[in-house]
């Protein structure tokens, strides 16, 4: 018989791992959870997923900074 099994989303931030708070979310949208948390995220940017035995690894872009002049 075949299992059939859900790969688990994961978002990586340098060595930070984030479990995915819920998946019924698009990736954006579920990273943004941890905003509170980890501010930078509410305009982090994300790229992805690589598949990683059996999970999809999100990796967190930090914004650019913006300066003027």
């Amino acid at each position: 018989m075949t299992d059939i099994t859900t790969p688990q989303r994961v978002f990586k931030m340098g060595s930070v791992r984030l479990v995915d708070p819920d998946p019924r979310l698009p990736p954006e949208q579920a990273v943004r959870l941890y905003a509170p948390n980890y501010p930078h995220l509410a305009t982090a940017t994300l790229s992805g997923p690589e598949q990683v035995q059996d999970e999809l690894v999100w990796t967190v872009e930090k914004p650019t900074v913006k300066t003027k002049g």
